[in-house]
């Protein structure tokens, strides 16, 4: 089959948009050290550092603002369930100081948006 340079040329075209596109709703990276979910164009990102626990969230590849939503960890470890508030941080980053996440532990991240609208739930195991 003999294809025509305007054929070739649309498929390329095709392509390089659909690659931008993918690219523009989060990312697929840990950016800070942590353990990245995405749940659908959310990125939640788990960050577990000798001080605490961090949690960093990106829409579509946007920060968004930790003043702009309240967010907490339910954590199940065998039969106990803990609740921990998220504290808003710099930049799009909530924290829980102190916190340390044991080994099996199963963590949901709660995040939701003002006026109780915008939830976002990821889930990590701890490894």
């Amino acid at each position: 089959m003999n294809a025509s340079p305007a054929w070739i040329a649309a498929l390329t075209a095709a392509a390089a948009l659909s690659a931008g596109t993918a690219l523009a709703h989060g990312g697929n990276v840990p950016e800070h050290g942590g353990v990245l979910k995405l749940v659908a164009d959310t990125s939640v990102e788990l960050v577990r550092r000798p001080e605490g626990v961090q949690v960093w969230v990106e829409e579509e590849g946007e920060e968004i603002p930790s003043a702009s939503m309240t967010g907490k960890l339910v954590i199940v470890s065998g039969a106990d369930k803990t609740e921990v508030a998220l504290t808003p941080g710099a930049g799009n980053m909530w924290e829980a100081k102190g916190l340390s996440l044991t080994r099996g532990a199963n963590v949901t991240v709660l995040m939701v948006g003002a006026a109780g609208r915008d939830k976002t739930a990821a889930s990590f195991t701890i490894k």
